[in-house]
């Protein structure tokens, strides 16, 4: 299948994300019938037609991530997600987290299948502790958060004197992508509560990133490192994100407003700079999943959420600079219609030609342009949502941390 027999035609309406979120059903994140449940509530992913799949496991992280959706649809007066977002919340709180952190992987009843601190699911957990307080005041998600921060310290803080290992029970790289979603929890609790341990955390988070995770000879932002924090190849080159690149953008602008620190806003211009010079695939347009540091594309899949994150770095670039390459009018309108004609809509034959009003593609692969995933992944509407919210609020002239996406 050739590229361009998936992209709109001039005819076709332009890709509206307002309509796309008030259309979507946000009662279909959750069981409909808690009576039945023993365990969270919350499904892991759907099939083509937006039915559950079950596929024996919750991952704390697709909890935390719903719970923020939920929460962030109910502070822009989602009706169905202000009724939804206490249940996610309250489940998330309640089977994911113990002995003061949050878990990994629970079974469907709630039984834990995975109890080891892990800084990926902390980091969401986190995220949703911030957005959940922010829409309903609950000073418990702060006293969760606290706590959580405060153990994180104590049990994933790296050897090295500077970040945290991945996981609790197991030794390996250090990884940048953990401390990117810790950064953002960060950022937005510090934001929403004032309070300093997450101020702190956040400027930790920001010199690390300064000092080791960007490599200031190359613009780059390596995914794995040694224990030393040199950048590390796993089984081959050293790998580079663009859809990262672009998600450290977006967050560096966000911390830039936050801590009033001119030296995050460098960074990002040079960040996008990269991502836009080469991760980008020439026949559609979409980012690329990974590339070399010299700029060299080393993965053929393509991704939904790194044009998602290329479109919020696409706007906090125009916020601070108005205008340029890559974030002008024309180039947000040309990343919406890319995102809506390869991810969210179905395909012409395959799996995808099922695929239900409001649901996404998580994945393509990147000679046919067909679906690879055989499912819808729940994760992947944080990437969405957040995308699309983020557009809406600068239509609106919202503030960064209104938590208003319209």
């Amino acid at each position: 299948m050739h590229a361009t027999n998936l992209r709109r035609t001039d005819t076709d309406t332009r890709f509206e994300p307002w309509s796309w979120l008030r259309a979507f059903d946000y009662d279909r994140l959750l069981h409909p019938d808690p009576a039945q449940l023993a365990g969270p509530p919350v499904f892991e992913r759907f099939d083509w037609s937006g039915r559950p799949v079950e596929p024996g496991f919750r991952r704390v992280r697709v909890m935390a991530r719903q719970t923020y959706v939920l929460s962030h649809a109910a502070i822009g007066g989602m009706q169905a997600a202000a009724s939804a977002a206490p249940r996610a919340a309250r489940a998330l709180m309640e089977h994911g987290v113990e002995d003061g952190q949050f878990l990994c992987l629970l079974a469907p009843d709630g039984s834990v299948l995975d109890p080891a601190a892990d800084l990926y699911d902390i980091a969401f957990g986190l995220f949703a502790m911030a957005w959940w307080y922010r829409f309903s005041g609950d000073r418990r998600a702060l006293f969760v958060a606290e706590e959580s921060v405060a153990n994180l310290r104590l049990l994933l803080a790296s050897p090295s004197g500077r970040g945290f290992v991945a996981r609790a029970d197991k030794a390996g790289p250090h990884q940048q992508n953990p401390h990117m979603h810790l950064f953002e929890a960060a950022i937005f609790l510090a934001a929403f509560s004032g309070r300093p341990a997450f101020r702190a955390l956040a400027d930790d988070l920001f010199a690390l990133a300064e000092d080791v995770l960007i490599d200031r000879a190359t613009s780059t932002l390596a995914e794995f490192f040694d224990d030393a924090w040199r950048p590390l190849g796993i089984d081959g080159p050293i790998r580079i994100e663009p859809g990262h690149h672009y998600e450290w953008v977006w967050l560096l602008h966000r911390y830039g407003a936050l801590a009033n620190q001119p030296r995050a806003y460098a960074i990002a211009d040079k960040l996008f700079d990269f991502a836009l010079r080469h991760g980008h695939d020439p026949q559609t347009g979409l980012v690329l999943s990974a590339v070399s540091p010299a700029g060299k594309s080393i993965a053929t899949d393509l991704r939904v959420w790194p044009n998602t994150e290329f479109l919020k770095a696409q706007i906090a670039m125009r916020e601070r600079h108005n205008s340029g390459p890559g974030f002008d009018a024309a180039a947000i309108d040309a990343n919406l219609d890319r995102i809506s004609a390869y991810f969210l809509t179905s395909q012409p034959s395959g799996p995808a030609a099922r695929l239900a009003n409001g649901f996404w593609i998580d994945c393509l692969e990147g000679d046919s342009y067909r679906a690879k995933s055989d499912h819808v992944p729940a994760s992947t509407l944080y990437h969405l949502f957040f995308a699309f919210a983020e557009l809406l609020r600068h239509r609106s002239g919202h503030g960064h941390f209104s938590g208003l996406p319209w």
